[in-house]
């Protein structure tokens, strides 16, 4: 093993984004203090899914950038032999990777079996996600049983990973965290500059406020549709922000016109320096998805002091949202129940939405990156105690098959 990496926990995502650099700078801090390392892999610089800038920085780990083209651009086997290779020159002690089906995981997996290195499995994955096939559920078993440990968002998380077969004793909470310090500063100086910035940004006085991709999940028809609702039951209604972008753009413009929705605002894709000055200028923040493993900008909105309007099925709402003091669930798939929740929110008086906020920030508070980075090193040294745990011939056969990055062919799709 090189003496640079003994020690080492390699980390691998298809990309980072601002929250990948957070956790990363946190994980470094803490295993620094134990004398390790953490090394940062990722795949590409871009992909088609996330509009982010280019996130540049490395203040406490190592990073690894492999290709300089878009991961979409890459077929699963060029991922897969570049990571076995990256591997194989870092020789790290444990390796962490999203999830198990993308082609990155699958290979970091068969790389730590065939070195006898610890593998983590870092998961936002829970059992309500979407309808579960058997078979599909056997194959990923065979899989995530093959890890030595998991790192997950939160309650619902630890217990999808503990029942697809990892021990409840190595899992870990941490996994879904931002950089909660930038945005608890940032959205507090936007509201010491709130008129200059509500005029600037063309903001009104009030308004709830949604941030993510226009993509069907989203459930952003139906926000709409609840918001018109709202609107027919208030006097003086707020408005509403939409920042984000995505496949859905033009159809959810053309819904709000066709049903003569006044009070909408469509800001578009928002990068993460100007984002906290619409939390922080925002009375409210809501979360429609249907879909929704967890939901990272309702992190980002409770550390900015909002109070939070979420749907029953995101996962961040088991550990991050106390009903009725920090905010308010919904049905999302009930139009008239999005209008009551906002309705709901909007006739509080002004200090109750403050101490809502306020109790936002302590929850939240918790689950910053410095969790993350305590889950990982828990994780890290679980993962490394139980290397020698044994499995069947016939799993391990299985996964060395079908994770082996010569077998994996065509092209990716995330």
């Amino acid at each position: 093993m090189s003496e640079r990496y003994v020690g080492t926990t390699a980390l691998i995502w298809p990309r980072f984004g601002p929250y990948h650099l957070a956790r990363l700078d946190a994980a470094g801090q803490r295993f620094g203090r134990e004398g390790r390392h953490v090394v940062g892999i990722e795949i590409a610089r871009t992909d088609s899914t996330y509009g982010w800038n280019v996130a540049e920085g490395a203040a406490s780990f190592e990073r690894i950038t492999i290709f300089s083209s878009a991961y979409d651009a890459l077929s699963p086997r060029q991922i897969a032999r570049a990571v076995y290779e990256t591997l194989d020159r870092l020789t790290p002690s444990a390796v962490a990777t999203v999830g198990w089906s993308f082609p990155e995981a699958r290979a970091g997996l068969h790389w730590c079996w065939r070195n006898g290195r610890g593998a983590i499995v870092m998961s936002e994955s829970k059992r309500d996600d979407a309808p579960r096939m058997w078979w599909k559920e056997w194959v990923k078993r065979r899989f995530i049983r093959r890890f030595d440990a998991a790192l997950v968002g939160g309650t619902p998380h630890a217990e999808y990973a503990a029942e697809l077969g990892i021990p409840v004793e190595r899992v870990f909470l941490g996994h879904n965290a931002v950089d909660n310090a930038y945005f608890d500063k940032e959205s507090r100086t936007a509201r010491a500059d709130a008129v200059r910035l509500r005029a600037e940004l063309n903001l009104p006085e009030k308004f709830f406020l949604s941030v993510g991709r226009f993509v069907p999940k989203k459930n952003l028809y139906r926000l709409l549709e609840g918001y018109a609702a709202y609107r027919t039951r208030s006097p003086n209604p707020w408005g509403l922000v939409l920042c984000g972008g995505g496949e859905l753009g033009n159809e959810l413009v053309d819904l709000a016109n066709r049903m003569k929705l006044v009070g909408v605002s469509w800001p578009g894709f928002t990068q993460v320096d100007l984002l906290p000055s619409f939390y922080g200028l925002a009375s409210a923040f809501v979360l429609p998805s249907t879909v929704e493993q967890w939901g990272l900008v309702v992190n980002e909105a409770m550390a900015s002091g909002l109070p939070v309007l979420v749907s029953r099925t995101a996962g961040c709402r088991y550990d991050l949202v106390e009903q009725g003091s920090n905010g308010f669930l919904f049905d999302p798939f009930h139009v008239e129940g999005i209008g009551r929740a906002m309705h709901q929110m909007a006739d509080l008086s002004d200090d109750a939405r403050q101490a809502m906020g306020q109790r936002s920030r302590e929850i939240v508070g918790q689950w910053g990156p410095e969790r993350f980075a305590e889950g990982l090193w828990q994780a890290t040294c679980a993962a490394l105690n139980a290397r020698g745990a044994r499995h069947s011939l016939a799993t391990n056969f299985f996964v060395s098959f079908l994770a082996h990055p010569w077998m994996l062919r065509g092209k990716n799709s995330r």
